[in-house]
């Protein structure tokens, strides 16, 4: 269950927008939201008390906005380093998830919203979702809006990894909002050709045995040959996904740490909104093989 949200709050208009995303939570048990905006104690020269105080006066336009929602609010104002702050203050009030955005151009440089946003990304151990904008070129930065029905058809990568399975136990706690599943798994390591079929209906097989277990949400499955992240960005285009469900992973100590190569190539490629599930050291699921992971 999300019940707790942390957004950052850099007072730009992608900002105001990312706003909006938070009331579709409500139906999956939302209740406080903590708007949090991080004075960059590197940029500040001295200033960074003025610049606190200005921060605050505009942080309420914000929390009044999410108060209108019906959502317990709590706005936070902190000197400090941008990146390891949000970090530290997700982990400290215990958040469920961190809301962020990102443009479809790749990640706005120089922004809160871009390096921030990919450095969330690898480090917090946090549900991460990160909304993607449309860059509209009209002489100056403006956005297409996010947050169209995001949890309405959910693509699922799947390489039937234990930490991979953990996006399963996700979906069932966003029954409430899940409209449609579509689980995707992407052949990468085709040894014989013609033993392909074979791999083929093994996988099928696997993939509807996770989707009879997918209780309460409707769900499809698909089978395709290719380099995973490619295919994962392709068929969230052509199937018209609202958001890419992926599982943060690493290797031994950095499990916490590290992405994977084929989820960070997801993020940033990707139009679609991304939900990041970080795969805990200790999630296990029985019944499961640990097969060749690419999410």
């Amino acid at each position: 269950m999300i019940s707790t949200v942390l957004v950052p709050v850099d007072f730009t208009i992608e900002t105001e927008d990312l706003l909006g995303c938070i009331g579709e939570l409500k139906n999956a048990g939302l209740k406080k939201v903590i708007l949090l905006h991080v004075v960059d104690i590197h940029k500040s020269q001295g200033l960074a008390p003025m610049f606190e105080r200005n921060a605050e006066d505009r942080i309420e336009d914000y929390a009044n906005f999410a108060r209108e929602l019906g959502l317990e609010t709590e706005p936070l104002v902190v000197i400090g380093d941008v990146k390891s702050t949000i970090t530290e203050i997700a982990d400290r009030e215990e958040v469920d998830a961190i809301i962020m955005g990102a443009t479809t151009e790749g990640f706005i440089k120089g922004k809160l919203l871009g390096r921030t946003t990919e450095y969330i990304a690898r480090s917090s151990k946090k549900m991460l979702l990160v909304e993607k904008y449309g860059a509209l070129k009209e002489g100056k930065e403006v956005y297409e809006k996010a947050c169209r029905a995001t949890f309405s058809r959910i693509l699922v990568p799947l390489d039937f990894s234990k930490e991979a399975m953990k996006a399963i136990e996700q979906l069932q706690e966003l029954k409430g909002i899940v409209k449609e599943v579509l689980f995707l798994h992407v052949i990468d390591d085709i040894k014989d050709m013609d033993l392909l079929d074979e791999q083929r209906e093994e996988v099928k097989e696997r993939l509807r045995k996770i989707k009879e277990r997918l209780e309460g949400i409707r769900s499809q499955y698909l089978v395709v040959e290719g380099i995973p992240s490619d295919e994962i960005v392709k068929f969230a285009d052509i199937e018209d996904i609202t958001l890419i469900m992926l599982t943060a992973r690493g290797k031994g100590a950095l499990l916490d740490l590290l992405l994977g190569s084929t989820a960070e190539n997801v993020l940033r490629k990707t139009t679609k909104p991304v939900l990041i599930v970080p795969a805990s050291k200790e999630f296990e699921e029985e019944g499961w093989d640990e097969g060749e992971a690419y999410a």
